[in-house]
Parts: C-alpha cells; sequence; structure tokens
C-alpha cells in the first residue's frame, strides 16, 4: 500500500493502474475508490483556490508553508547544515523550538506529541551526520504509523565533493525503508508543493513519516510560489468494509463455540476503543491485547485477556479468533507470540494488506478501517437477529470467560501479595503503586518493560497507555514523555524505562531546560532483562553454563539519580518498598511544582538466571605490561 501510494503520488503510475494494484490486493471497488480520492489532492473537487504568493529563499518558503499547515512546534538536534533553517524560524514568532542533545530524541518528542495531540503532525529537523542516529526512533514511528515530517540539508553544491563518503550518500534513499515516502527538493519555487505533499502522505491513512532534504543553495536562492492552504490538499475518508464479508464475519462470531477477539493498533487509530467494548459485551467474546502503542481494549474491563501470547491460558479449545487492526501473534515475535489457537478459524481484519495473510493462514482476511469494519460489525448483529438470540449467545460466553479473567487475575495478584515486601522491589508493587499515586486521566509513557502495563488501568475514560513500543528500539520513553506533555499540559505524564533503554539514550537535557514536568521512573534491574529471560528459554551454552555474556548490567552499578542531578533534575534511589510510595508522591509534589523528577527504583530480575551476576572479567588496565 505505501508503495503504491508514492508511485500515484510521484506520478508514476496512473490511476487507472493505482485502482488496478488495489484490486489485485483484494480491495473491494468502492475501498479502493475512497481510497483514490483520499490519494489524490481534493483542492479541484472544492472548487478555484485562492493560494497566497510569497518571495522567499527556500527555508522561508518551507516556514510559510508549515505555518498554513498549522505547525506551532519544531523539534530539532544542533547544526550540521541546518542552522539556516532558523534564520527563518527565529523571525516567525508563531514558532517555538525544542532542541534535544541525540537526534534520536527529536523523532520521540514530535511522536510524543503527535500521539497526544490526538493526531497533530509532528516536525523535526535533524543535521544530515546525525540522521542515523535519528533512524532508530524514526523506524519506531513507522512501526507506530505516527504523522511525522523529518527535514535536513546537505552541503551547498558548491562545495560538493569533499567531505568524503558523507557528501555520497544520498539520504532520502536511505531512509527510504523507514519512511512513508521521501524526496530530495532542488528547487525553491517548488518547496511549498513538496511540502505539502509530504505532510499529506505523512497523515494518510495508516499514517507515518515522511522525509524531506533541501541543498544549502536553497538558503541562498530566492524564489516567488503559491502557498496554498493544507486543508485543500488532506486526505478525507475512510476504507469502508465489504458488506457482504462483514455478514459473515458477524454470523461466524455469532455461532463460535468459543471465539476470541485479538484487538491492535488500528483500532485506537481509528477512534473505536469505545466500540469494541460495546461489541464484546454484545456477545460476551473476550479480547486480547494484540502488538500495539495502545490500550486498544480497556485493560482492567472484565472481558480483557490481557496482552495474547502462546501461553495465554483461555486459548484452549477456542474456536475463532478474529483479529483487528493488529499484525497476527506470530512466534518471530518474542512480546505478542503466537500463533493463534491451533483448529481455530482465523479472520483478520486490517488496512495494511501487507499485514493479512503474511504468513498465518486465513478463513476470511479483509481490507478495511478497524473502526469501520467493528461498526459495520455491530449493525451486522443488531439487524440479522433478535434480541433474545444475541442475550443467549451473550450468556453462553461471558460468565465463562468473564469467571476464567477474574480467577487469573486474582491468582496472579495473590503472587504479588506473597513477594509484596520484596527487595528488590517487584514490577507489579511499582507498578500497581504508581497507578494508585497518579489521577486517572494520567498520561503513561512505557518502554519495552514487561510485566508492567498490565497492573496499569488503561481505557478510554481512565489512563492514557503510549507503549510499550513494537517498533522495540530503545532510548525512547522519556523524548515521548516531554512531546506528550507539551500536548496535554494539564494533565500528568509519568516515563517508565527500563535501565538499559535510559543508557541507550534519555531526554534528561531537554526536561530540565524546558521545564517539563514529568515523572521518570527508571525499573533498574540492572540488566537487559527481557533479552536474556527469553533467550535463555531455548537453552544454549550460556543457560547450561549459567555465564551471562551480554545481559547483566551490574558492576558500574549506575546512580541514576546522580546522573538526573548532572542535568539539574531532581531525584533519588528506592530500594526499600515500604518507601515506595512516599518516593512517588515527593516525586509527583515536584511534578505539581513545575520541574521533572527522577525515581531510581531497584528492582526485580525475573527469569532463569535473573539471580546471576557473573559476567566476563575483563580489565583492560590488567593488561599493560607498565603503568601508564
Amino acid at each position: 500500500m505505501r508503495r503504491l501510494y508514492k508511485l500515484l503520488l510521484d506520478e508514476k503510475i496512473s490511476r487507472r493502474d493505482f485502482m488496478q494494484e488495489l484490486s489485485a490486493l483484494g480491495v473491494t471497488l468502492a475501498s479502493a475508490n475512497a481510497l483514490l480520492a483520499g490519494a489524490t489532492d481534493t483542492a479541484a473537487a472544492a472548487g478555484p483556490v485562492t493560494g497566497r504568493s510569497f518571495t522567499g529563499n527556500g527555508a522561508d518558503l518551507l516556514a510559510e508553508s508549515l505555518l498554513d499547515a498549522d505547525v506551532k512546534y519544531i523539534f530539532h538536534g544542533c547544526g550540521g547544515g541546518t542552522n539556516r533553517f532558523f534564520d527563518s524560524f527565529v523571525t516567525r514568532e508563531q514558532f517555538q523550538n525544542f532542541l534535544a542533545t541525540h537526534e534520536g530524541q527529536c523523532v520521540a518528542m514530535a511522536e510524543g506529541y503527535h500521539i497526544a495531540s490526538g493526531g497533530r503532525l509532528g516536525v523535526v529537523i535533524v543535521p544530515r551526520p546525525g540522521l542515523p542516529n535519528a533512524a532508530g526512533n524514526i523506524l519506531n514511528a513507522m512501526a507506530h504509523r505516527s504523522s511525522l515530517l523529518i527535514l535536513t540539508a546537505r552541503e551547498t553544491n558548491e562545495y560538493s565533493g569533499r567531505r568524503g563518503n558523507i557528501e555520497l550518500v544520498e539520504w532520502n534513499d536511505v531512509m527510504q525503508p523507514f519512511m512513508k515516502w521521501s524526496y530530495t527538493m532542488e528547487h525553491a519555487a517548488r518547496v511549498p508543493e513538496f511540502t505539502r505533499r509530504a505532510i499529506k502522505v505523512a497523515y494518510a491513512p495508516l499514517g507515518g513519516p515522511t522525509f524531506l532534504g533541501m541543498t544549502e543553495d536553497l538558503y541562498d536562492s530566492e524564489a516567488t510560489a503559491t502557498v496554498m492552504p493544507q486543508t485543500m490538499h488532506q486526505v478525507q475518508g475512510r476504507v469502508a468494509p465489504d458488506e457482504d464479508r462483514i455478514a459473515e464475519i458477524a454470523a461466524l462470531l455469532r455461532d463460535a463455540s468459543k471465539p476470541m477477539i485479538i484487538a491492535g493498533l488500528e483500532v485506537s487509530k481509528s477512534g473505536a476503543q469505545e466500540k469494541l467494548v460495546e461489541l464484546a459485551e454484545l456477545l460476551g467474546v473476550p479480547v486480547a491485547q494484540g502488538l500495539s502503542l495502545f490500550a486498544d481494549f480497556p485493560s482492567q474491563h472484565p472481558l480483557s485477556l490481557g496482552l495474547y501470547t502462546r501461553f495465554l491460558p483461555y486459548t484452549r479449545g477456542v474456536d475463532l479468533v478474529v483479529v483487528i487492526g493488529a499484525q497476527m501473534p506470530d512466534p518471530g515475535h518474542y512480546i505478542s507470540t503466537g500463533p493463534v489457537p491451533a483448529g481455530a478459524r482465523i479472520v483478520h481484519i486490517s488496512q495494511d494488506p501487507d499485514l493479512l495473510g503474511m504468513a498465518q493462514p486465513t478463513d476470511i482476511g479483509l481490507v478495511a478501517d478497524a473502526g469501520e469494519a467493528i461498526a459495520g460489525l455491530l449493525r451486522a448483529l443488531k439487524r440479522d437477529n433478535p434480541r433474545q438470540k444475541l442475550r443467549a449467545v451473550r450468556d453462553a460466553h461471558h460468565k465463562p470467560a468473564v469467571d476464567h479473567i477474574r480467577d487469573q487475575r486474582e491468582r496472579a495478584l495473590q503472587r504479588v501479595r506473597g513477594r509484596w515486601d520484596q527487595a528488590p522491589i517487584t514490577n507489579a508493587r511499582l507498578s500497581i503503586e504508581l497507578d494508585q499515586a497518579l489521577e486517572k486521566n494520567a498520561i503513561v509513557v512505557a518502554e519495552s518493560l514487561f510485566g508492567v502495563p498490565e497492573w496499569f488501568d488503561f481505557g478510554p475514560d481512565a489512563k492514557m497507555q503510549i507503549g510499550p513500543q513494537p517498533g522495540e528500539v530503545l532510548g525512547w520513553a522519556t523524548g515521548v514523555a516531554l512531546g506528550a506533555k507539551l500536548a496535554q499540559p494539564n494533565r500528568q505524564v509519568v516515563a517508565l524505562s527500563g535501565d538499559g533503554a535510559f543508557m541507550f539514550s534519555n531526554n534528561l537535557w531537554a526536561l530540565s531546560r524546558y521545564d517539563a514536568p514529568i515523572l521518570v521512573v527508571i525499573y533498574n534491574n540492572q540488566a537487559y532483562n527481557m533479552n536474556r529471560a527469553f533467550g535463555w528459554q531455548r537453552g544454549g551454552a550460556q543457560a547450561e553454563l549459567k555465564k551471562d555474556m551480554l545481559t547483566y548490567l551490574g558492576n558500574p552499578d549506575v546512580d541514576f539519580s546522580l546522573l538526573a542531578r548532572a542535568h539539574g533534575v531532581d531525584g533519588e534511589v528506592v530500594r526499600d518498598p515500604g518507601g515506595l510510595r512516599a518516593a512517588i508522591d515527593r516525586g509527583l509534589a515536584t511534578t505539581a511544582r513545575g520541574r521533572p523528577y527522577l525515581l531510581d527504583v531497584r528492582t526485580e530480575r525475573w527469569g532463569r538466571g535473573g539471580d546471576l551476576t557473573w559476567h566476563p572479567d575483563i580489565s583492560i588496565a590488567r593488561m599493560r605490561s607498565r603503568e601508564v
């Protein structure tokens, strides 16, 4: 789908070829027409549009185009050919800029702003040598389908070729795998055109980052161009499902003995969480969380099964699985693991045809917007079945599912209570105490932490979940938290990170400079715990010899509160479970006064090998033959 959008927008295929390609992917004619209408400019349909003529250099024209797209905030790194962008921004008071000391954090801040603002564009300016640093979080944004515009500039043609290999890299080609679309601008007069196009593609369903490069010559090239309102180039409409297929899926749900739903990212992106709750409650069907950045189904709902893994007890005897808006659970992923239950009929609904039928055979694969599909299922069930029939179906499914889920939760809580006062502190206790201390509508940004999100109350009428990131690239949470707080300054924001992820990259400098009142909580177990725990499940020499070559992070034992203080951020180390709640309250009191706060909480290592501290004993100092 990405490839087809790009070819159409670059005018490399015709509208007719676009329709034929969609048809080959199994998209219905009505849905293909909707996609075509969304993929092409709507200005002509709206009648004559009067843009405004503007004369300036390439950066001026870019700035004016961003203003017409209602962009207020710019997230950026330092220099590297981009300095003169800011000559155009500093004279336009409408912009506010946020500097980060690592390019990946620029991208994370922009993504957090995009997510928490309800979908506004995140704009990033990255110096060209910094693009490799930014690439990890750009990959995260692509996996999350976040609408970002990434901008950079390369050297002037006057001095091109004098900086060796870096000058020879065509960065739009390098960044293409991480982007929906990329382009390098070479003519100042066309800057507004390509800026409009990049923004449009970034917003086009399902969303994603786009990339624009320009040469430094455009800083000196003056041109007159028409700057048109971005609203006249917006993508409209949703991909409606085939009604016959929807009726067929509704009948399967009605007639299944033990159905379940797996929900994913597209449910939240389409704003369909409440409709999914209605569907689940109508039939008493439990819902598991698929791979996603969000809580696509309320985490504490009586029908919530939690994260789908192959170890989920409820899957025994399931005869129908409906995956909505998510990648199919797969053995290749160590978080949302597969496969789905053997012998079950499989329905897969997604707006991304690339996800359908990828590896798992499906009985029905349907290209559709998740929200439209859920609404269609509700209509079909209510239209084709009398109320007493739907009540009977619900009665058959609801009590067994709710009883099973309640029993599983109670067993988990009993295990937690049995280790409540354990030191190091359990992930469950830290998460439960945080959930209790935070306000109901707090935003929780969680990075690559296993056994954490399930203890929070997430949902449309509860806390907002952002993460863990399906993109899996570490060094993400604190940047996203700053962007989220910028978008929602009147909501509590907490960033949860592991010690390993925090050492990859963090945003403490920007949190301090911009007075971002965010509580940073580090689950510090001195290990890349998931890597070892899941890796050692398969056995191998390290597991047998009990020698961990790559995941133990103790020696040195890092005190992150000292790192925070180096950035002007108050913080503390928490070792005693009895003092945990008081430490959380101190942190929240500090954020209420307008400053960030960091808690370095010493937590458990879990899984096979969790108690080991062995690591290779290597000392370069001992390799010396003399003391120099």
